[in-house]
């Protein structure tokens, strides 16, 4: 039975009959706190505990749920969040009150082998997708985190180990289906609603639920993929030596640096000593592959040299969360701040060490994805994503169980990220964003391209309906040249 606890902004009760309708027409079902359900269902992916509760969840398992959702949720003036996969740093897929529009029911995929076109819904995850694709030998610049909802990770940017040959994953889409606050879908692409197109590249959520997504795959099959593992005495080694090999790096290579402990590293999820872990992938010819990663294989001995040729769903599956959600799920807690790293220069590196051998019991520091090739070819204002020049995006984190080690970690975690600061050249990657970065960090990762979809916020949304997200503030009132 549906009882009254959902309530508005406004001090609005909703009926229990009004909420009996609302669920009788869904394709899905709603959630309220009443539900034996509802705790499990509002969890973020870290399990880390969180005081926002929705006041209902409509977990959608079509377009037309979104629809009556949006139209539910307007009408009755509640506060709207979105989920798909719930992976936001800034955990923005939450809400005190309100209603948080859940798609991870619609998980549904079709891949066309011949167009190289996967049409994927709004709640899948990356796992299932190249799962999917890969049955077919093909990809796209998905990350490795198999538990990522496509749809926020690619509206936001989406970077990845294909991402140097082939762009972002917001480069890579064709076509979205995206309901907007007035309830109406549209279909965005580069031969309708442009505008939108531009804007839903690298905007996020910020103009509608993107429900349908249409990708560019490509043909992938082995790897040469693995990792090379070094004792935290060699991480100035390693990192000045990184610092000039990727300079030149092909477009093929993706690395992934991570210094850190206590065995809740992705990419080294038993390891407990401190280690510098570099992970390695070369999409390409394997024998060009040998050749290009032999200088990095043998300028210093690593203590491990797991790198082989593989699947590109082995080299996927190289992130493991599941001790990080273990830790967060049995009272564990976490600090965490994002940056960027334009050079591994001689003042970061020593930065980096010192902060390392002054660190808490869990730190861990990563520096991923260096960014070259075919994502930084185009300018900054080719899609709204503006993150087109080389460098690391950056996550500082610590960990801890025992509430007197609190204070010192999170100390740890924001002074190191404000020593580093200084060398991002003024560069943010929109998915990472944490809340602590506040308006200021959005408007650094959105760039020069933070005006105009101000503007266009102001066409595809002008009353802020979709908020809870890395917000774009709407520049006037109305729907002025609204026609779609």
């Amino acid at each position: 039975m549906l009882n009254p606890t959902l309530v508005s902004p406004i001090g609005k009760a909703i009926e229990t009959a009004a909420l009996r309708a609302f669920e009788d027409r869904l394709l899905g079902d709603i959630i309220l706190p009443s539900d034996h359900r509802y705790e499990s269902a509002r969890r973020l992916w870290s399990r880390m505990p969180d005081p926002r509760r929705p006041g209902a969840i409509v977990r959608c398992a079509a377009p037309v749920d979104v629809v009556r959702a949006i139209d539910f949720a307007r009408n009755n003036e509640l506060e709207v969040a979105v989920r798909a996969g719930g992976h936001s740093f800034a955990a923005d897929s939450l809400c005190d009150g309100g209603m948080l529009i859940d798609l991870s029911p619609m998980r549904g995929i079709r891949v066309d082998s011949v167009k190289r076109v996967a049409r994927a819904k709004a709640g899948l995850m990356a796992g299932e997708f190249d799962q999917a694709t890969q049955a077919l030998g093909l990809a796209t610049v998905l990350g490795e985190c198999t538990g990522v909802g496509v749809s926020g990770y690619t509206l936001g940017g989406g970077l990845g180990r294909l991402m140097g040959q082939y762009g972002a994953a917001c480069d890579n889409l064709l076509c979205v289906e995206l309901v907007d606050a007035e309830g109406e879908v549209f279909h965005a692409s580069a031969d309708e609603n442009e505008d939108l197109f531009w804007a839903i590249r690298g905007g996020g959520g910020n103009f509608g639920i993107a429900t349908i997504l249409e990708y560019q795959l490509y043909p992938v099959h082995h790897v040469l993929s693995g990792t090379l593992t070094y004792p935290i005495s060699d991480a100035r080694a390693v990192l000045t030596f990184l610092n000039d090999y990727m300079i030149s790096a092909p477009d093929e290579l993706d690395v992934i640096i991570d210094i850190g402990n206590q065995g809740l590293m992705m990419s080294a999820p038993a390891v407990m000593e401190p280690i510098v872990n570099l992970t390695v992938s070369y999409c390409g010819d394997l024998a060009r592959g040998e050749a290009a990663l032999k200088p990095l294989r043998s300028f210093r001995k690593p203590a491990v040299d797991r790198i082989r040729a593989r699947t590109y769903l082995q080299a996927q599956a190289f992130a493991d969360i599941r001790p990080l959600v273990e830790f967060g799920s049995t009272g564990g807690f976490m600090a965490l701040e994002t940056g960027f790293i334009e050079r591994l220069s001689e003042n970061v590196t020593a930065i980096i060490e010192a902060f390392s051998a002054d660190a808490p019991p869990c730190f861990w520091i990563a520096a991923e994805h260096y960014l070259h090739g075919a994502i930084c070819r185009p300018a900054p204002n080719h899609t709204a994503f503006a993150l087109r020049q080389p460098g690391y995006t950056s996550r500082i984190f610590s960990a801890w169980r025992d509430s007197n080690q609190g204070d010192v970690s999170i100390k740890w975690v924001k002074d190191l990220s404000a020593a580093l600061e200084p060398f991002g050249n003024d560069k943010l990657y929109l998915n990472y964003l944490t809340e602590g970065l506040g308006e200021r960090g959005v408007r650094t990762a959105y760039a020069t391209n933070y005006e105009r979809l101000a503007m266009l916020k102001s066409k595809y949304d002008p009353t802020n309906f979709f908020h809870s997200n890395r917000n774009i503030h709407p520049r006037a009132t109305g729907r002025e040249g609204s026609e779609h």
